[in-house]
Formats: structure tokens, sequence, C-alpha cells
């Protein structure tokens, strides 16, 4: 956990600030804390970038945005609108957890590729089937493995027994 005032002070800007303003923040930010271009040890700097990538992501999405601030506002209520907020996990960039569980329709495009998928897998069996009845083949075989084991009573899981 890091403790930082919120991601607006943190960008150094308004809470009521624009994309552009916010995008203009993080590229002036992004130069003093890349472990690149900064004199601070590598491990801080990656941290602060890291920090500063997640705060830009998480305020130019607007759902994102509007929930962080709501989760804001409560904080400051419960802490008597104290400046000092812990940062959580709540609002991290990898959002592959909370892509897991959303269930949604179906695009057209989706459909049509499954619809298309289908129909070949038909196709390419009723092709297969009338391709072995025009040779002849029968269409319910007995394998040769399985003959022998038949044939000879011998032959019982893979061992070999002489009647003598």
């Amino acid at each position: 956990m890091t403790l930082i005032q919120n991601y607006y002070e943190f960008l150094g800007v308004e809470s009521s600030a624009d994309t552009a303003t916010l995008r203009r923040a993080f590229h002036k930010r992004s130069k003093a804390f890349h472990p690149d271009t900064t004199s601070l040890p590598v491990r801080e700097a990656a941290e602060k970038f890291q920090l500063l990538c997640e705060a830009y992501d998480l305020l130019v999405d607007p759902k994102r945005r509007k929930i962080y601030d709501q989760k804001l506002t409560r904080k400051n209520i419960r802490k008597g609108i104290s400046k000092d907020i812990s940062f959580d996990n709540d609002y991290s960039t990898d959002t592959s957890s909370q892509r897991v569980n959303v269930l949604r329709p179906l695009s057209g495009g989706e459909l049509f590729s499954l619809v298309l998928l289908a129909l070949t897998i038909i196709i390419c069996l009723f092709l297969c089937l009338t391709l072995a009845y025009m040779k002849g083949a029968e269409l319910q075989f007995q394998p040769s493995w399985l003959i022998a084991v038949c044939l000879n009573p011998c032959l019982v899981k893979g061992y070999y027994f002489s009647i003598t």
C-alpha cells in the first residue's frame, strides 16, 4: 500500500480536469518519474511511474473515474475530510479479473463466425461420410488389435499366456 493524497493531487490536476488536461499532466509527470529519465533510484522510480500510469488509466475512463470519485468522497467524509487517503487496489489497471464473470450477448460478427464454424464442421463430416460410402468402406469397423485379442484368448491385458 502506498500512501498518496489522491490521484488528482498525484497527477497535479484539479478533480474537475478534462481528458486533455489529464493527458498533459501525465506526460509532464511521466518524464519526472520514468525510470530511464529520472535521478530517483530505479525501484522507487518504477513504483511511482506505475502508480502514475494507474492514476492516468483510471481517471481517463469515465466509468472508473466516477466510481473513484464516489469512493474518494466517501473516504473523505468518513475521515472527517482528511487529506491522507491510503491507496487500495480497487482501481487497478489489470481488468482481467473484472472481465471473467461478465456475461454479454454475442455480437453479430461473433454469431456469424460460430454459425460458419458449425456449418464447416457439418459439411466436412458430410464429405467424409460421402467419400467413405463411395469407396465402399465400412462405416463401422473393428480395429485389428481388438480382433487379435478376441481370436487369441491367451492375450489378456497385454500379457501373453501359453496354454500347454
